[in-house]
This record gives structure tokens, C-alpha cells and sequence, in this order.
């Protein structure tokens, strides 16, 4: 069950109107995310949420023990009863409405294989690929542009984009 503060920053209302607001009636991933059943969209935003939580932010957690990684400081001094910031929230939802894509994430996934067990180059047809030594080597959050570009002002370090 999705809990605000415990498993996620946003409510699954909160994921459905960002989407519904910022991607047309006629998207492709529009209509995925309208074909979810209500327990399938908490469950992706518990996912997103997760995947969010793995990565390595700036500054500090806001109190003592607090279940998740945001209210953060610096960033939320004197808002530390928001529980993030909304760059933050807009990205569990991008990230879950990415996630809902079973084919990205199949072929994610395949290229994520490859690259661990050492493979270098590959091709299907027209299509090849090149990796660069060490690839795979060391596990990295996937994040897909858009998330990638709502958190860069919170995080440490670098990060992989889809």
C-alpha cells in the first residue's frame, strides 16, 4: 500500500495528474498509464520510489532517522514539513510512468545482462552496439532522461540516463 512518507513522496492522484497534465490525450504513454489498474500504479510508484531512494543525494537528511531520504537539507530549510521538493515528486512519477513500459524495460534489461557478463559489442541486424571497457562492472541506477534532469540539482556525483 502506498504510504506518503513511508514509500513514496507522492500519492498515485498526485502521479496521475502530473501525467495527465503534461503528456497528451493521444501518448503512447498517456494511455499505458491510463490502462493501469489502481494497484499497478502504487506499486510502479513504490518501484520509482525505491530507485530514487538508492541514489546518492546532497546534504543531509532533514531529522534524525526519517524513513526516507528527503526533506533534505539544505534544500528544504524551513519547508521541512513538505516531505520533497516538487522536482523530486515529478520525477517518481516521470520514473513510474517509465517504468510501466514493460518493452524499455525488457530491452534495459538485456543490455544490462550483456554488459555484466563482459560483452563489449553486438549486433541484431541493422542494429549494433558498443560498450566501454569496465561497463557493467559496477552497478548503476537506470534513470530515464526526464527523471535524470528534474534531480541533477540534488545529487552527488554522476548517474547513467536511458
Amino acid at each position: 500500500m502506498l504510504e506518503v512518507g513511508t514509500n513514496t513522496y507522492v500519492s498515485r492522484e498526485f502521479a496521475d495528474e502530473y501525467i495527465a497534465s503534461r503528456y497528451r490525450s493521444s501518448s503512447k504513454d498517456r494511455k499505458r498509464w491510463g490502462e493501469l489498474s489502481e494497484k499497478d500504479k502504487e506499486i510502479l510508484l513504490i518501484n520509482a520510489c525505491a530507485e530514487l531512494e538508492n541514489l546518492q543525494w546532497q546534504g543531509r537528511a532533514a531529522t534524525k532517522g526519517q524513513a526516507m531520504a528527503f526533506p533534505r537539507l539544505p534544500f528544504q530549510y524551513g519547508k521541512t514539513d513538505e516531505i520533497a521538493p516538487l522536482r523530486v515528486k515529478q520525477a517518481q512519477a516521470e520514473l513510474a510512468l517509465w517504468l510501466s513500459d514493460d518493452t524499455k524495460q525488457a530491452n534495459q534489461s538485456q543490455r544490462l545482462e550483456l554488459q555484466a557478463q563482459g560483452v563489449e559489442s553486438f549486433s541484431i541486424g541493422d542494429l549494433s552496439e558498443s560498450y566501454g571497457k569496465g561497463v557493467g562492472e559496477k552497478p548503476v541506477p537506470l534513470l530515464c532522461k526526464k527523471v535524470a534532469d528534474l534531480i541533477a540539482p540534488y545529487l552527488n556525483g554522476g548517474y547513467e540516463i536511458c
